[in-house]
């Protein structure tokens, strides 16, 4: 029986019906219908969940396609409407200076009358001071040349202050 027993044992046939064995008390305790289901779920979960975002990101893409397709007429017209407020705050510019420049221009001519009569009323003042002067002198002088003048004039201005009181 030892012989028998050890031709058993080396047999490959044996070997190959214990693995079976054991492999059906493995696929008995591990339920591998359930485990194999639950893998199965899962893949078709994950195809679903793929599926749903393909759908979601073509979604996406055709929506960034509608915005990229009319950003072009976007640029456009802001760079017509900035070269409109442009020109509308050019004009303004322009318009604001011309007017400061005409304002400048009147206080200039105004400042400039106002020192053409402020000369001409020290130029005229001081020429009646040196007319003056130069009377005083000529008086001064035509009395020390004359005395009888001095008796003159006096009588001349006794006349003019008795012309006035009457």
């Amino acid at each position: 029986m030892a012989e028998f027993w050890n031709l058993i044992v080396k047999s490959n046939t044996f070997n190959f019906a214990i693995l079976v064995i054991i492999l059906a008390v493995i696929i008995a305790k591990l339920n591998l219908p359930e485990v194999i289901e639950k893998i199965k779920n899962d893949v078709a979960s994950a195809i679903e969940h793929a599926k749903n975002e393909k759908h979601n990101a073509e979604n996406e893409l055709n929506s960034v396609k509608k915005t990229v397709a009319n950003t072009d007429k976007e640029v456009t017209e802001q760079l017509q409407n900035a070269e409109k407020n442009a020109k509308n705050l050019s004009d303004e510019i322009f318009k604001n200076a011309e007017e400061q420049i005409k304002h400048i221009s009147e206080n200039i001519q105004r400042v400039i009358a106002a020192e053409e009569k402020n000369l001409s009323s020290k130029l005229t003042q001081e020429t009646v001071n040196n007319s003056m002067e130069l009377a005083r002198q000529n008086i001064i002088t035509r009395l020390n040349e004359d005395s009888k003048l001095h008796e003159k004039f006096i009588e001349e201005s006794i006349d003019a202050i008795d012309k006035v009181r009457l």
